[in-house]
């Protein structure tokens, strides 16, 4: 066999170019045979067999190619190759981004003033709850135990934010964020990491630090090949990540075969071994893949924002690639198909007009010695009791617009080289919700209160639901009740909440705190971390526009004697980073995401809850205005 007929056919029954040999690539290099335009489509359906490649005769061997039939030009060449392979030739890393001295590219090509989202992308403490998350919650096993449910966890922890990342772009009229599902062709976003953001050299103990490199428009995902000695070795390809897909996917439609030989069923017990899977396999060699994109053959480059959690999420990437991993795990979820909640129907009513809520800085006017009881007994007075079925929506305590902005700030790259930046971030006017909630049986009952908003046009979409907090209230025999609740208790944000420039840097994982954490295994750092892990307190609810976006809000009140939800005076998020030791519980049996965790009814918000007297929702609007009173 020649090599050009050989290597033909390997081009007649490839789909990509990454599926050719370096042996067939020099060879079809040699004679300028254009393969390279090949419109290369078709989805990759095997695996990808590692083999590392060394001399150019050994290739020969491998393929049992005799050369004596090719062209004599063909052989000379051939001949020069097997003394000297020319990798580099054929393993060149695509051309790097241009920087201009301030850091930035030219404004014509980024503007980081014009980046709609740059703002929260970039927000430090979201950086930094990222980064505490996959200390805290770890995919890896300490002693033979890995944390509780993590799997399931990691899946929603993820779908948490990427719901408040795209209810702040439907703010601002920005499409949806597209899940990153195509491995082949080009891929249209940029990335500019910002100036001040470094990273240590790997093996270099001197502390020297360089920049992230970034990425222009229209990379392609690409083979990860090193090169070593006159070697090469294929480390994951392309056709390996669309392989790995394929087998998630055969296995969520209940099949198995030798990656997946136990069934998946369709039971909310599995959550964690399908979440688990998606992470380390699919999840985690995509973010690699991505890391590498610009220097996919250069031996120990060092990787994009996208290599590790610490400053993944400014990367437009991050977001797509993670819808495109929640989508998956979500056909699973589609085929589990509606919840049935009469299981979970608690002898309690509560209505559209109960859901009440003031801001802060309106009740201190009114009462100040109210303060640490979070006015209950205020609360009780003007809107339970003979008031208990009044409207109050125009009560001059109660409003139904929750308000942020935006304020100025120095930043100190305290994770990095101390450089100061001013920057803003958001921040909402504090605010407590009451809850007017009757006991409709003649036995105390224990509650677990669910709060939610998701954007009014995205209400018939169950994984674009934001939840807000949950917390558990006991109500005494036929009670008619007034519950509240502040909003920086919330059980899904780091406690205490986090409303000063120092106590949103007090959670930086600085090179010096890294190095002591350096010292304790998997389970202490997750441990010692906890108290610092939970959702930024500035971002608790989406920015809104200067209109006003109108949005859901949404109460779901089950049976608290099944849920074990703790109390909210605890540090940490329980709603976001599990139990607070490694072996502990999650601090409810309900699945994540519930009572949004499976498809509505029909597709239907509305239908799904129809009826339930243990259900309200409301409209209400968040309005990005100028300033407000802080508490």
């Amino acid at each position: 066999m020649s090599v050009s007929y050989y290597c033909h056919n390997q081009v007649r029954s490839s789909s990509h170019i990454a599926e050719l040999s370096p042996l067939c690539i020099r060879h079809f290099k040699e004679n300028s045979h254009n393969i390279f335009e090949k419109k290369l489509l078709s989805p990759w359906t095997k695996r990808t067999t590692f083999r590392k490649r060394s001399t150019f005769q050994e290739e020969l061997n491998h393929y049992g190619i005799d050369t004596d039939d090719t062209t004599t030009k063909t052989t000379k060449r051939e001949e020069e190759k097997r003394k000297k392979p020319n990798y580099k030739e054929l393993f060149k890393d695509p051309p790097q981004a241009k920087i201009m001295a301030d850091g930035w590219p030219d404004k014509n090509i980024y503007d980081p003033a014009k980046d709609k989202m740059y703002w929260w992308r970039n927000d430090p403490v979201l950086n930094q709850y990222h980064e505490h998350w996959h200390l805290v919650m770890p995919s890896g096993e300490y002693n033979g135990t890995t944390k509780d449910r993590e799997g399931e966890n990691f899946i929603y922890m993820h779908r948490h934010m990427l719901a408040r990342y795209d209810a702040n772009r439907w703010c601002l009229g920005m499409p949806l964020v597209d899940p990153l599902s195509d491995y082949v062709h080009p891929i249209p976003e940029a990335f500019y990491p910002p100036p001040f953001l470094s990273q240590p050299i790997d093996g270099r103990p001197d502390g020297v630090r360089v920049p992230f490199p970034a990425r222009p428009p229209n990379q392609v995902f690409r083979d990860i090949v090193t090169m070593a000695g006159g070697n090469t070795e294929v480390v994951i390809s392309v056709k390996d990540l669309t392989y790995m897909l394929d087998e998630l996917e055969i296995w969520i439609d209940g099949k198995t075969d030798q990656v997946h030989p136990f069934k998946l069923n369709l039971t909310d017990d599995e959550a964690t071994s399908l979440g688990s899977d998606i992470e380390v396999v699919l999840h985690n060699i995509g973010h690699n893949m991505l890391a590498y994109i610009m220097h996919p053959y250069t031996l120990h480059a060092e990787p994009s924002v996208l290599f590790g959690a610490r400053a993944g999420t400014r990367d437009p990437l991050f977001w797509r690639w993670h819808r495109h991993i929640d989508n998956i795990y979500a056909k699973w979820q589609n085929l589990l198909g509606p919840r049935d909640f009469s299981d979970d129907i608690p002898p309690v009513t509560i209505r559209e007009k109960d859901i009440i809520f003031s801001f802060i800085d309106i009740l201190l006017e009114v009462d100040k010695s109210e303060v640490n009881d979070t006015w209950v007994k205020y609360a009780n007075e003007k809107f339970g009791g003979k008031y208990f079925d009044k409207d109050l929506s125009n009560h001059p305590m109660v409003t139904k617009t929750l308000q942020t902005k935006m304020k100025n700030r120095d930043y100190v790259w305290l994770e990095d080289g101390q450089d100061h930046e001013k920057i803003q971030h958001l921040y909402p006017r504090d605010w407590i919700w009451f809850i007017r909630a009757q006991n409709d049986s003649p036995k105390p009952v224990t509650l677990t209160f669910r709060i939610w908003i998701a954007p009014i046009d995205l209400i018939d979409k169950h994984a674009y639901w934001i939840e807000i907090d949950k917390f558990k209230r006991t109500l005494g025999p036929y009670k008619k009740t007034v519950v509240s609740q502040r909003c920086d208790h919330a059980v899904g944000i780091r406690k205490p909440a986090q409303k000063t420039t120092k106590q949103m840097d007090e959670t930086a994982i600085t090179p010096w705190k890294k190095e002591k954490l350096d010292q304790f295994n998997l389970a202490q750092v997750a441990e010692k971390l906890f108290c610092d892990c939970g959702w930024p307190y500035n971002l608790i609810i989406p920015r809104g526009n200067k209109k006003g976006s109108t949005f859901k809000l949404f109460v779901y009140v089950s049976d608290g004697t099944n849920d074990l939800v703790r109390t909210d005076t605890q540090c940490g998020s329980t709603l976001l980073c599990g139990g607070e030791k490694w072996t502990d519980k999650v601090p409810d049996i309900k699945p994540f995401g519930y009572p949004f965790d499976r498809p509505f009814k029909n597709g239907a918000f509305y239908k799904t809850f129809q009826g339930m007297k243990n259900v309200a929702h409301t409209d209400i609007t968040i309005k990005w205005v100028e300033d407000f009173p802080e508490v």
